[in-house]
């Protein structure tokens, strides 16, 4: 194998930040730019990643770039196929696909310029009729090969099928002009056949978290030639100070902990090398606000618990770096009821204390979790307990009656179980609205709407 240099870019700087190196034995390093340590905002790559002007070796380096591949991703097999690489060659494969990496940085052969710059919503997109943007939509509910007219600058992870677009100020959809290195602002997810409401369930979980009082994306459900589709706003864009609009660096709870995409889920992993409630916590702690985080992330977990979604991974949380030394925790994103559906399986991605299932979540474990986010004494788990489960219980409790106006009643009765269920653990009463639903019970086909 011949040896390879990279050029590692990142939004925002004029110059690369670093260089990925691929040896003539395959194995990978990373060491950063004199000039990047130099420049008095410019952020780390990764947590797992800090600003040194030592190396990085092929294990912590791998990991990082791995997650920049992107799962179940046709471009990836079709390189691979008419390159003859390997999938473990992260840095040969960069080599063809690094230049449209998800969010603000770019791998580019060495000397090559900027493929990522801001983008003037006046000049830098083209819009997209409504026929072509129903062929688009079609083609990916349907999973066949998009139109022509789609150039997809911005791979995207996930089970379900999504295209970045941007949204113009009048409305329309539109797409980066090719070569113009723009950013997308907006991410359609667009649901398969087999689960028609999937954008339904995530508007309204997205809602149900906003209404909470907890920062998340922005997203509305939009029919699109007869297709709902959800339309999520992009968390990691900003206009920069010309009022172009700007990718903000931003990376998943995998790269900061150092972890290949396969161990997003703790029981994939094993002992100091994997994705659990102790390895957030070094996450959380990593920030500019570690307590805060800490209590954020309390509340997303046992939110998640009672709306039901299971597959909160190290993928599904993530945090911007805003500048050196300002880290926080994205939006919330990509929450979905995942009990709907019984043929997704009802594990936690986590362990919560020990149990892996909410059927078998006790006050101990609460009690565990609570310590590991840092809650140390009893009578401290006690009072944050209480205060997250009564802001649940106000919260969701009331929105009941109302999932139910709009046709989400096994949604509601979902919610109203697990509400039985997890609130008495929190020394919480469980509210009127909750306590004589019928009770939930898991359908096939069509998810939610009764």
């Amino acid at each position: 194998m011949t040896a390879l240099i990279l050029d590692l870019r990142m939004d925002g700087f004029t110059e690369p930040i670093g260089n990925l190196v691929r040896d003539d034995r395959g194995a990978l390093s990373f060491v950063y730019r004199a000039a990047h340590l130099a420049h008095p905002e410019a952020p780390p790559l990764s947590l797992s990643l800090p600003l040194t002007d030592e190396p990085y070796g092929d294990v912590i380096t791998r990991a990082f770039f791995d997650n920049l591949l992107q799962e179940r991703d046709v471009a990836l097999a079709q390189v691979m196929a008419r390159e003859g690489l390997a999938r473990h060659d992260v840095a040969g494969l960069l080599l063809h696909l690094g230049k449209d990496c998800p969010g603000a940085i770019s791998v580019v052969p060495s000397g090559a310029p900027p493929v990522k710059t801001p983008g003037d919503l006046a000049t830098d997109y083209d819009p997209l009729s409504d026929d072509e943007l129903a062929a688009i939509v079609t083609a990916l509910r349907d999973r066949r090969r998009l139109p022509d007219v789609a150039a997809d600058p911005s791979p995207l992870a996930g089970v379900q099928s999504k295209i970045a677009l941007t949204v113009l100020p009048d409305g329309r959809f539109a797409q980066p002009k090719r070569g113009s290195g723009a950013p997308t602002t907006h991410i359609l997810k667009v649901p398969n056949r087999d689960h028609p409401n999937d954008a339904i369930n995530e508007a309204a979980s997205l809602a149900l978290s906003r209404a909470l009082g907890v920062e998340t994306v922005e997203a509305t459900t939009m029919d699109i030639g007869g297709i709902m589709v959800l339309v999520v706003r992009r968390f990691d864009r900003l206009p920069d100070h010309t009022g172009r609009i700007a990718r903000l660096h931003q990376e998943d709870f995998a790269q900061a902990l150092g972890l290949p995409a396969e161990l997003k889920y703790e029981r994939r992993g094993k002992p100091e090398r994997r994705f659990d409630a102790a390895a957030a916590r070094r996450v959380l702690d990593a920030t500019s606000d570690p307590i805060g985080a800490r209590d954020a992330f309390i509340g997303a977990t046992l939110f998640d618990l009672i709306i039901s979604n299971v597959d909160a991974h190290a993928k599904n949380h993530a945090l911007l770096h805003i500048g050196r030394g300002n880290i926080r925790l994205s939006p919330r994103y990509d929450l979905l009821p995942t009990r709907l559906d019984p043929n997704l399986t009802e594990e936690f991605a986590f362990l919560v204390g020990d149990a892996a299932k909410l059927d078998d979540v006790t006050t101990t474990d609460l009690e565990t979790f609570l310590g590991i986010m840092g809650v140390a004494t009893p009578a401290a788990r006690r009072r944050v307990a209480r205060r997250h489960g009564t802001k649940l219980a106000e919260g969701l409790g009331g929105a009941l009656e109302a999932l139910q106006a709009r046709g989400m009643k096994q949604f509601a009765d979902l919610i109203a179980a697990n509400l039985r269920h997890v609130l008495p653990l929190l020394d919480v009463s469980v509210p009127e609205t909750a306590r004589n639903r019928d009770a939930f019970v898991a359908r096939g086909g069509g998810w939610l709407n009764s």
